[in-house]
């Protein structure tokens, strides 16, 4: 197995670090070694050199800071990682997520992963302009961290996804989605949760049509998440584990429901990428975008044609 890290050369990666290592030891792989793979995205030197040589002292200064950030990803391994093959590549390209997913489909690797944009809130996927346009474009499924995600201290057998919950919207391709996850826990045998995450309608001010009805059309939706789910459960049958959890969650923001919900350390939350994107890529639509802004936990999205 295979597991592309991006890691920023001007940041921090230790996010983006710990979900590779996390995913490595998560992640079924039938043959071969488990290798994971720190890219580097610098930029390519000026085409026609200057007098001055300011394009050979940036270049320095570009390569002084790649080779810290190796440092420092061998410093934040610390010994966490003595399984793997860790291998690091520095791509040269104006194109940051180009030359990731590039790398990431030459190297047929398992999951390409990302850390979150240092700018946002702490302890809640971020997305930066790299992990967006990936969001429409890798060719592999993409993990993103939380910003400041660390996975616990601890032996080898920690640094695990215990359970794994895929998000449910009640679609077929979110049916496609579950199926696939279940197959997933089932090899690495670890627990399921099937979860549906809404927004409540936001009380009319003034109250127009009364709060009754609006607490009236919210659980006519969550009546209809929980029969979807039951049905979908029904449909997939032995497909399912037994012990599959179902969980239907709301709240008047995306942030509100989403943490309405207990999370395991490691856990994942898994979504399907839309059949709209060009064939065997990543391309989520609103909501799933959404959910994603919004997770407090790692996310894995899967491209259609992987489901």
């Amino acid at each position: 197995m295979t597991i592309v890290v991006g890691a920023n050369p001007f940041g921090d990666s230790h996010g983006a670090i710990d979900l590779g290592v996390t995913l490595a030891r998560t992640l079924p792989e039938a043959t071969g070694p488990d290798v994971l793979v720190i890219a580097t995205v610098v930029p390519p030197g000026w085409t026609v050199p200057s007098m001055a040589r300011v394009d050979g002292e940036m270049q320095e200064w570009v390569q002084a800071r790649a080779d810290e950030a190796e440092a420092a990803v061998l410093d934040a391994l610390g010994g966490r990682a003595d399984d793997l093959t860790i291998e690091f590549v520095r791509l040269h390209d104006r194109s940051t997520p180009r030359a990731l997913a590039v790398l990431a489909e030459e190297r047929d690797a398992t999951a390409l992963v990302l850390g979150s944009s240092p700018t946002g809130t702490p302890g809640r996927v971020v997305i930066g302009s790299t992990a967006d346009y990936l969001l429409h474009s890798s060719p592999v499924p993409l993990a993103i961290a939380p910003h400041s995600y660390r996975c616990p201290p601890g032996p080898a057998a920690d640094v695990v996804a215990h359970r794994l919950t895929c998000s449910f919207s009640g679609t077929d391709l979110a049916s496609a989605a579950v199926r696939w996850a279940a197959r997933l826990t089932r090899e690495i045998d670890v627990g399921l949760r099937i979860a549906t995450f809404g927004v409540r309608s936001p009380t009319m001010y003034p109250p127009e049509i009364g709060t009754d009805i609006e607490a009236e059309v919210n659980e006519q939706w969550r009546a209809q998440m929980v029969d979807a789910q039951h049905a979908l459960q029904a449909r997939l049958g032995s497909d399912l584990d037994d012990d599959v959890e179902l969980v239907v969650a709301s709240g008047s923001s995306w942030w509100e429901a989403l943490t309405s919900v207990d999370w395991l350390p490691n856990e994942l939350l898994i979504l399907g990428s839309s059949s709209a994107g060009a064939l065997r890529r990543v391309f989520l639509g609103t909501n799933a975008t959404r959910i994603i802004r919004h997770s407090p936990v790692p996310v894995l999205v899967v491209p259609h044609d992987e489901l």
